[in-house]
């Protein structure tokens, strides 16, 4: 019983001088230093990395784990991402990430590596596509990869320093107002197999399209990927903003700034 007491202390013990030392080791910045912010906001996706910080609820960003996300890629088709994983995010390069509190907005640019890969599902959602195809639909289902190179990525978010009833102030962004722009600055690959037009297997032909022409599908077609990855993306900086007060990392007095 002593043993098993022990344990229980030694563990409660980890749990909480790990939550306290990650939160005391972060840099505190001044709104106005935009580079301090930038180092601060890299860290932070860097820490979090293959482990995620367990004692505050976040999970790991890289890799990724991905189940049955779908993409709708202009009405024609719908991919869904079975049981995939995605890497790359913890080693993103941040350019710029800066602040005002007053107007209440944020900027910020990266540029990553990212690949997905995994289980994939792909069914025709159009009549019309099928009709264009001579009544033959596109299907597959198997193992599927995108990989991306140097994607530079510019975002301008909305957010408000929020008071909260535990008496802390936090950073709170409006994620549903993001707008952002992007580009890829290096290749983009694709890889697919058992994907068929009616009976046909055409894995091989449809890869060697996509890789050959991959500029004019990504501009194209790309758009719904990118949502998606924006929208995982900012989830995972929501675990973290959501669960540290700003006391942590701001220098400056939130006070004045603050809103229910």
């Amino acid at each position: 019983m002593i043993v098993k007491n022990f344990a229980v202390l030694f563990m409660f013990t980890f749990f909480v001088f790990s939550d306290t030392a990650f939160v005391d080791d972060l840099p505190k910045c001044k709104l106005d230093d935009y580079e301090c912010l930038r180092g601060l906001y890299e860290s932070i996706i860097h820490s979090i990395g293959k482990s995620g910080i367990p004692e505050l609820n976040i999970p790991p960003v890289d890799p990724l784990k991905i189940t049955n996300v779908t993409v709708n890629v202009l009405g024609l088709v719908n991919i869904t991402m079975v049981d995939g994983v995605a890497k790359g995010v913890k080693d993103c390069l941040f350019e710029q990430f800066r602040i005002n509190i007053t107007e209440e907005t944020g900027h910020q640019e990266n540029t990553c590596d990212l690949s997905i890969k995994g289980h994939y599902k792909i069914e025709s959602a159009s009549p019309l596509l099928e009709a264009l195809l001579q009544g033959n639909a596109i299907s597959g289902e198997g193992n599927g990869k995108i990989k991306i190179e140097k994607l530079h990525m510019k975002f301008d978010f909305p957010f408000y320093a929020q008071k909260r009833d535990d008496g802390e102030i936090y950073i709170k962004c409006i994620y549903d107002l993001i707008k952002y722009d992007y580009e890829i600055r290096g290749k983009v690959g694709f890889f697919a197999d058992n994907l068929y037009l009616g009976n046909q297997e055409i894995s091989k032909a449809i890869v060697r399209m996509l890789n050959e022409n991959w500029e004019f599908v990504m501009s194209s077609f790309g758009q719904p990927f990118v949502d998606k990855a924006v929208e995982f993306y900012f989830k995972f900086a929501s675990y973290f903003f959501d669960a540290v007060p700003a006391r942590h990392f701001i220098i400056d007095d939130l006070s004045p700034y603050a809103k229910p």
